[in-house]
């Protein structure tokens, strides 16, 4: 491991993303470093468990490609995981790490691959830039977060969900979903509001 630390509130962060809850949204402007917190704890998981399987998801693949792909994710095995070697496909657009996990980039605008991706079932889900995805679309891939990765005999990763995005108007699924704990299709409150939580962190 690296001598990486953490900001204080990406601390404060890890400890809200770390709790019981399935599903952890941060909250924040650009440059907060939400999304480098949430690929570090995504890569973090993959390398927990062996042949574990886990995707990172955006609205528009070349997005996801520019800002992740290219960017954030090199930065953080740089920064976090010195030493860490790891293999990207470039026609399937996967990293498969040394203990055979694999780290899956997709954009939901494209049918084709997106039915590629959600063909499978993972352990961790990245919803990343929120505002711009349709609940409809997250709801389907929540259907996939189902993979049980074995960590050592017996024990097995909690399935997690993260979420990111700038603040929003309180029309915005996720608004209604982590701050009112209502169903943005139904209205209705939550069976399990507990399993919904956000922390807003803010830029440096």
């Amino acid at each position: 491991m690296s001598d990486f630390k953490l900001t204080e509130k990406q601390e404060q962060a890890m400890e809200v993303l770390s709790g019981p809850a399935t599903h952890g949204m941060l909250f924040g402007g650009s440059r907060s470093g939400k999304t480098f917190l949430l690929v570090r704890n995504t890569i973090l998981r993959a390398l927990k468990a062996a042949r574990s399987r886990h995707a990172i998801l955006r609205y528009r693949f070349n997005h996801i490609k520019a800002s992740i792909i290219l960017d954030t994710f090199p930065k953080v095995m740089r920064l976090c995981f010195p030493g860490v070697e790891y293999e990207l496909s470039k026609t399937d657009w996967y990293v498969r790490l040394p203990n055979d996990s694999e780290i899956w980039f997709g954009g939901l605008d494209d049918k084709e691959r997106t039915e590629k991706i959600l063909g499978q079932e993972y352990a961790t889900l990245y919803f990343n830039e929120c505002s711009q995805l349709p609940y409809g679309s997250v709801a389907i891939a929540i259907t996939r977060l189902a993979q049980l990765a074995e960590v050592s005999p017996g024990q097995f990763l909690i399935p997690r969900a993260f979420y990111d995005m700038n603040p929003t108007d309180k029309t915005h699924w996720a608004y209604k979903l982590f701050i009112q704990k209502v169903d943005p299709e139904t209205k209705k409150p939550l069976p399990d509001p507990e399993n919904y939580v956000s922390f807003r962190i803010n830029p440096e």
